[in-house]
C-alpha cells in the first residue's frame, strides 16, 4: 500500500506540465528556485509549490547552503515511476499466448450463441470476421450462394456476416460472385 501511494503522489506529480518541465530542467543541471522561476518566468511563491510536490513525491531534493537552495533531479523517484510504466506496457505486449487466448475465447463466446449475431465489440467482432474470412480461399472468385451455404453451417445470420465481410474490405461483392480479399 505504501508503494502505491508513493507511486500515485509521483504519478500526479508527473500529470503536470510545469513541474514535467521542472524535471526536464533538473536533468541537465541543478538549480536554484531563482533560476528556475526565471526560466519558467513563474513568481517564486508559484515555483515553491511545484518544487514542494516535486520533492513530496520524491522526484526532487533540495540542497541548502546558507541561504542558498539547489533543486536537483531525484533519479530513483522516476525509476520507480518509470518501472510501473514499463511493467504496464509489458502486460500490453505480452506474447501471443495472450493475444491467442483473448481471440479463443472471443470466437468461443460467438461460437456459443451465433444466431445473437456479431459482436458489438470491435475487437471480438474483427476476430469473429476474421475467423470467417479464413474460411474462404483468399484470392478466389466464389458463388454467392456457397458462401452463405458455408456461413449458414454456422449461424442462422451467415448474411450479416457477409455483409460485414463486405464492408470491412474482406471480400467483394461482384454480381452473383464474392471475391475473397487477402
Amino acid at each position: 500500500m505504501a508503494l502505491e501511494h508513493s507511486l500515485d503522489r509521483k504519478l500526479r506529480a508527473l500529470g503536470d506540465p510545469v513541474r514535467r518541465r521542472l524535471l526536464e530542467l533538473l536533468a541537465t543541471q541543478d538549480h536554484s528556485v531563482g533560476e528556475l522561476a526565471e526560466e519558467l518566468d513563474l513568481s517564486v511563491a508559484t515555483l515553491s509549490h511545484h518544487l514542494s510536490i516535486l520533492k513530496e513525491a520524491g522526484l526532487a531534493g533540495m540542497r541548502r547552503e546558507g541561504r542558498h537552495h539547489d533543486y536537483f533531479l531525484l533519479s530513483p523517484g522516476l525509476a520507480e515511476a518509470s518501472q510501473w510504466l514499463d511493467n504496464l506496457r509489458q502486460r500490453r505486449s505480452r506474447p501471443d499466448w495472450n493475444r491467442e487466448a483473448y481471440r479463443e475465447q472471443a470466437l468461443r463466446d460467438y461460437l456459443d450463441a451465433p444466431e445473437l449475431g456479431l459482436p458489438t465489440h470491435p475487437r471480438r467482432r474483427e476476430v469473429v470476421l476474421e475467423w470467417f474470412h479464413s474460411l474462404l480461399e483468399t484470392g478466389h472468385l466464389l458463388a454467392t450462394a456457397e458462401v452463405e451455404a458455408r456461413f449458414a453451417q454456422i449461424t442462422p445470420r451467415g448474411g450479416e456476416v457477409l455483409e460485414a465481410l463486405v464492408e470491412a474490405g474482406r471480400v467483394e461483392r461482384r454480381e452473383a460472385y464474392i471475391l475473397v480479399s487477402d
